[in-house]
């Protein structure tokens, strides 16, 4: 715990939770402009649209977003080179257990007012009856599960790399990638590809009537690895960012 306390000390001043809210506001606006004014078959689907909608969103935005977190959390070492240091006055295992613990907090708070956000808009808009809430539930342990798995990912090359751009980059590039995931299937291994294996909603559209129809994904075999793997890279960026950030020495 005091490890814990003096990594929010340190980034007392950073203004990360603003950074962060300015980021998710840009998907919040995204979601406002969408479907601004459903009508009478729209508000009969619009839970399960609100589903569907937030993957694609994630894949885009959330490779950025959660690049951006870690660096604000890793460059306080690079900046004044204290590694060495503060592994005199702490374990290095507890030091980066510690960050791994401070980022998941944030990735928390980002996913409840996340997910907070379109259920009050869900009913602002006058939705047919009530979010299915096994699935609202699922989709955000899965949401959280893929945050995090991007957010260590980040983390370990914030701590490899002095330059701050390199690890933002790689996190654009990430969004990039999801983007083009996205066109080929509604599940990946890769790690920026999970929100679309964790999509709760799926959607088929007939060109013939033009009308679109959104169902529950009932996941293959192939599907369920493809969520698991998520959890597989959690520990994979986890485990190897903590031997790294025990090597270190500057």
């Amino acid at each position: 715990m005091i490890t814990l306390r003096t990594e929010f000390k340190k980034i007392k001043r950073k203004k990360i939770g603003l950074t962060m809210c300015a980021l998710i506001g840009i998907q919040f606006a995204w979601l406002l402009w969408s479907g601004a004014r459903p009508d009478e078959k729209e508000k009969l689907q619009g839970w399960i649209e609100m589903l569907y909608s937030l993957p694609p969103i994630s894949v885009i935005m959330m490779p950025t977003v959660m690049s951006v977190l870690a660096s604000r959390l890793a460059d306080a070492e690079h900046k004044g080179s204290t590694y060495k240091l503060l592994n005199t006055l702490r374990r290095p295992g507890a030091l980066y257990h510690a960050k791994a613990v401070c980022g998941a907090l944030f990735i928390l708070g980002i996913s409840i007012a996340q997910f907070l956000f379109i259920i009050a808009l869900g009913y602002a808009r006058g939705y047919a009856g009530h979010p299915e809430w096994k699935r609202y539930a699922a989709a955000f342990l899965l949401h959280l599960a893929c945050c995090l798995s991007l957010y260590l990912l980040q983390l370990l090359l914030s701590m490899l790399f002095f330059n701050q751009m390199i690890p933002l980059v790689a996190g654009l590039g990430g969004s990039m990638l999801g983007l083009i995931l996205m066109y080929i299937k509604m599940y990946s291994f890769l790690p920026w590809g999970g929100f679309l294996s964790a999509a709760q909603a799926a959607m088929d559209w007939n060109p013939e009537t033009r009308v679109i129809h959104f169902f529950y994904r009932q996941y293959s075999r192939v599907e369920l690895c493809a969520v698991s793997m998520i959890f597989i890279w959690i520990v994979v960026f986890y485990t190897a960012g903590r031997i790294l950030f025990s090597r270190k020495e500057c």
